[in-house]
């Protein structure tokens, strides 16, 4: 009778256990790795036990952000049986108090997702940071030929040196600093960029320029340059009238005047850098003329009849007006 009853007992036990659902069980739901130096990738291994009866599955491990690694040793779970989730927290680019989640699904009827946390304090670390005013250069409408410049301000708002190491630009394109260019915390400096335009095709213009640096959160910049290029505009520059004739005859005895027009139709400007006379008896009021595109601009020469009188011998005489203008002769290294 005894033998009976205790193998009855045990049947119903061995019956309940087996129809218990899966359970999970997390060695601890929050972990601090406590301060951090930035470059170090701290690790912690949870244990997940299976508390329940059937087994338990892990369908998905899922971090709030990638800066935090999971690795599941096993999915599926034994009744009684322990795996191993090894976590690694990556603190690059973070600084101070951090916290990030990471959360679990399983088939536990109970709990069917399942958070754990992770804490840590990164310290801080000096290091630059570049700051870039402008990321446009707009060439906008250029002729063949041109030459435009651009000034890129670069400043460094962090706590260390920010070394620019390198600048990838077009082989037709130029910059004016030394490689690597170190500028210290708190301080600007500015790169001059020059774009050749006289082999390049006509028509529109996208190009780019990477500035590479070692700041940490932001080693590559790029500037979009964008323009249209069109045919070289030729200059035209026109006097009128192209002579003059003045006469010693007359019985006025005050000087003659003659007054000439220069006139700029081209598309850039021009400058008469001087206006001189082929005689010193013929004297112009205007040494040099600045004209914009598209102006017109008065100049007179007077002569001093006094000294012609003297100095000329014969009849007729014929003298000239020298203007010199100045044309841009640019050369690139």
């Amino acid at each position: 009778m005894v033998i009976v009853v205790v193998f009855f007992i045990i049947s119903v036990s061995v019956q309940n256990k087996s129809l218990k659902p899966p359970q999970i069980l997390i060695s601890e739901e929050e972990w601090d790795f406590g301060k951090i130096n930035p470059a170090e990738k701290p690790t912690h291994i949870f244990s997940i036990k299976n508390n329940g009866g059937e087994e338990l599955i892990i369908g998905q491990v899922k971090a709030s952000c990638g800066c935090t690694a999971t690795v599941l040793k096993s999915k599926n779970i034994l009744s009684g049986e322990a795996t191993e989730l090894k976590v690694t927290f990556n603190p690059e680019g973070y600084e101070g108090k951090v916290k990030k989640a990471i959360y679990i699904d399983s088939n536990d009827p109970e709990v069917s997702k399942t958070k754990l946390t992770i804490m840590a304090e990164v310290e801080h670390v000096p290091s630059p940071k570049a700051e870039y005013s402008l990321d446009y250069w707009d060439l906008g409408l250029i002729s063949q030929g041109d030459y435009p410049s651009f000034i890129l301000p670069i400043s460094n708002t962090g706590d260390d040196d920010l070394i620019v190491n390198k600048i990838s630009l077009p082989e037709y394109m130029q910059h004016d600093i030394k490689i690597p260019l170190n500028i210290p915390p708190g301080e600007k400096s500015e790169v001059v960029l020059t774009y050749n335009s006289s082999e390049q095709k006509l028509g529109s213009v996208r190009e780019s320029v990477r500035i590479f640096c070692n700041d940490p959160n932001k080693p590559a910049f790029s500037l979009r340059i964008e323009g249209y290029i069109k045919e070289k505009s030729i200059p035209t520059v026109s006097v009128s009238p192209i002579s003059s004739n003045f006469s010693l005859t007359n019985n006025s005895e005050s000087d003659a005047i003659e007054k000439f027009t220069i006139e700029n139709s081209g598309e850039n400007p021009v400058d008469i850098v001087s206006i001189k006379t082929s005689a010193d008896y013929l004297a112009p009021l205007r040494s040099k003329l600045n004209l914009k595109s598209q102006e017109k601009q008065d100049f007179q020469v007077v002569l001093l009849k006094g000294k012609a009188s003297e100095e000329i011998k014969e009849n007729n005489t014929e003298e000239y007006i020298y203007l010199t203008i100045a044309l841009p002769v640019k050369i690139s290294k």
